[in-house]
């Protein structure tokens, strides 16, 4: 049960719940009473700004201030944002709620200011952002995603760091907003003239006002027909509900990339209405429903997403500046950076590197190098080195630092060779992530050197390892950006069709039907 802990505020009144958002600075859940913030620490609820039965725009400190309940995202930093209407509302946090162990994100600009000041009130100060609205958002429908404003923060969708964007967006286009905010530019406020302060300049992400439809692209080419929540990840980009659409067009959800890169993932969804898409820390993308029948679902679809998670730090009151948190993975990390330190008991040669290994933590960590040094099966298991033929020695050393701490930086340049070593040493998590991070650094100028590289290596495993569905999302990409792969690197296109002209015949039927559809959708 839900214990209100300020005085006179009362939860039974059946004004309803809304837009709930997870603060990793403060370690607490905020949500919409009506059109009062509230703030969910264990089984106790505060009042953090507003008044639930005072539907207003007023800008001030805790229940002062007047807010109309629109979507919450938060920056991780000691800041939330709500979407009304056409403005956005900061609300600082204070300094006294954050938690020990918080957020390592960055402070925001105001919390950091006030960690230096006296202990001052823990009171909430609300704040309306200096910026120019987009000319489409006129409605006053908070959050409604029918002309007003929706918000998210790029740089971790309910925020877990103090830096990146903040996203919004009307039912044609997305904005952003350079995060964190300074004190100084939201001092003045929204009906500040600009000599007052320094205005914000929302920079357009996807879409174009005016127009609408349901077509994938890049930037002004992109088209929206209205959405009913967003949510982000871990690598910033923004997945869209979108069920405002035009006759014959059902529910989807569109991804939007940090470039502005709007791609349909899903539209065979079940339902007539989806809102408040959320991602969970399994990778699956959850959301509200409302199906035929009238029925109310929450709706999970695995798209293999990666979450924002918090990322913790022991406040200065818990440990010293000097002592440094121990952990398994920098502990095993430390150990192979110490070889040859005479723990060793295995030495792997690749090409002309020699690697000195420990054969327990391969065997636990690798079926291959299980299988290889099992018992008597093969005389590798008494051998004190063993040779890894046809191998590139930085791969495996990226791979061998996986092995003993669960993750690499691969750099996207190794990326390749790491994703096919992984395959060959039967490591299908490295071997996906690697190949993540070929899709991610895709180009126009990479694009059909990638697709020819996945295609071959797909074609070799009848489409086993996983490049199979790597080659699907390299299609959609060049698919979505033939345009600029024409322009920046064509002569490749012929390089494509020699080598593999089914792949071209495949990917030119692709092409000429998006555009025959974006002809059909988009209207003026």
């Amino acid at each position: 049960m839900l214990h209100a802990a300020t005085e006179g505020l009362d939860l039974t009144a059946g004004k309803g719940f809304a837009w709930p958002v997870w603060d990793s600075w403060s370690l607490a859940l905020y949500f919409f009473y009506g059109a009062a913030l509230l703030r969910l620490v264990g089984d106790e609820v505060t009042l953090v700004a507003g008044d639930s039965s005072r539907r207003s725009q007023r800008d001030g400190a805790g229940p002062a201030a007047r807010l109309s309940g629109g979507q919450l995202v938060s920056d991780g930093a000691g800041g939330l944002y709500s979407c009304e209407g056409r403005r956005i509302r900061r609300i600082q946090l204070p300094v006294a709620w954050r938690a020990a162990g918080g957020s390592a994100g960055q402070e925001s600009a105001a919390g950091a200011a006030g960690a230096a000041q006296p202990a001052a009130p823990a009171v909430a100060m609300v704040s309306t952002l200096p910026y120019e609205a987009p000319p489409a958002a006129q409605h006053e429908q908070p959050g409604s995603g029918e002309g007003g404003q929706q918000a998210s923060n790029s740089a971790g969708g309910s925020g877990s760091c103090g830096a990146g964007w903040l996203v919004f967006g009307t039912d044609a286009a997305l904005y952003r907003l350079q995060l964190p905010v300074s004190e100084s530019v939201t001092a003045g406020g929204a009906a500040a003239p600009a000599a007052r302060g320094a205005r914000l300049q929302a920079q357009l992400l996807a879409g174009c006002e005016g127009e609408s439809g349901l077509t994938d692209g890049q930037g002004d080419r992109a088209r929206f027909s209205g959405f009913s929540g967003m949510t982000s990840d871990a690598a910033g980009n923004v997945y869209l509900a979108a069920d405002n659409l035009e006759e014959g067009d059902g529910p989807c959800v569109r991804r939007v990339s940090p470039s502005g890169v709007v791609t349909t993932l899903v539209t065979t969804v079940p339902q007539n209405r989806l809102w408040s898409p959320f991602i969970l820390p399994n990778g699956y993308l959850a959301m509200g429903a409302h199906s035929t029948g009238g029925k109310f679902k929450l709706l999970l679809i695995d798209l293999g997403l990666t979450p924002v998670l918090p990322q913790w730090r022991p406040a200065a009151d818990d440990a010293p500046a000097s002592a440094a948190r121990r952990s398994l993975p920098a502990d095993l990390g430390a150990l192979l950076d110490a070889q040859p330190d005479g723990t060793a008991d295995l030495t792997i040669r690749v090409g002309e590197r020699r690697f000195h290994v420990h054969r327990a933590i391969l065997s636990a960590r690798c079926d291959y190098f299980k299988q290889r040094l099992a018992g008597d099966a093969f005389e590798d298991a008494r051998a004190a080195e063993l040779e890894l033929p046809d191998a590139d020695p930085d791969a495996f050393a990226l791979l061998l630092r996986w092995l003993y701490t669960g993750g690499a930086d691969v750099p996207s340049e190794q990326a390749r060779g790491v994703a096919e070593l992984a395959d060959r040493l039967l490591l299908p998590e490295l071997c996906a992530a690697t190949q993540g991070v070929v899709a991610a650094s895709v180009t126009a100028g990479t694009a059909v050197d990638c697709l020819l590289w996945a295609w071959d290596c797909s074609e070799s495993r009848d489409g086993g390892g996983g490049f199979g569905e790597l080659l699907a999302r390299l299609k959609e990409w060049y698919v979505s950006h033939h345009a600029e792969v024409a322009e920046v690197a064509g002569a490749s296109r012929a390089l494509l069709a020699a080598r593999a002209p089914l792949l071209m015949v495949e990917l030119t039927d692709a092409i000429l039907k998006q555009d025959g559809r974006s002809r059909k959708r988009t209207r003026v």
